[in-house]
């Protein structure tokens, strides 16, 4: 537990000295709002799923759960952790400056959820 917390306090420290992520700040809270190029730089140091990337994910469960109880265009079933990891592996490599959260919005599209609009150009 006190490891999760100091990863949590970690989160949010780098969130909050980030001015490119500040500007977005009310729009998007915790994990989803770091850059696409910190999550990576994260999972390449942890080499697996460490604490600070299963933060991350498990953020990202819950989300697409709450989104399921909630949705008009629901994604079919929420992925498993390992799931998720390589779907947001793969997006933030393409996508390093991009934040976490539109990595979430492009996993919801491709599940059958609602696709953003920005999505679409």
């Amino acid at each position: 537990m006190k490891a999760l917390l100091s990863t949590a306090a970690l989160l949010c420290l780098i969130v909050a000295n980030n001015p490119a992520l500040a500007q977005r700040a009310t729009l998007v809270k915790g994990p989803p709002a770091i850059s696409c190029g910190s999550y990576a730089e994260t999972r390449i140091n942890e080499g697996t799923l460490g604490p600070n990337s299963i933060l991350v994910v498990s953020w990202v469960q819950g989300y697409l759960s709450g989104y399921n109880s909630y949705a008009r265009y629901p994604i079919v079933a929420v992925p498993e952790i390992a799931g998720i990891a390589t779907f947001l592996d793969k997006y933030c490599q393409d996508n390093p400056l991009h934040r976490v959260a539109n990595g979430i919005d492009s996993l919801i599209a491709e599940q059958g959820g609602y696709k953003q609009p920005y999505l679409s150009k």
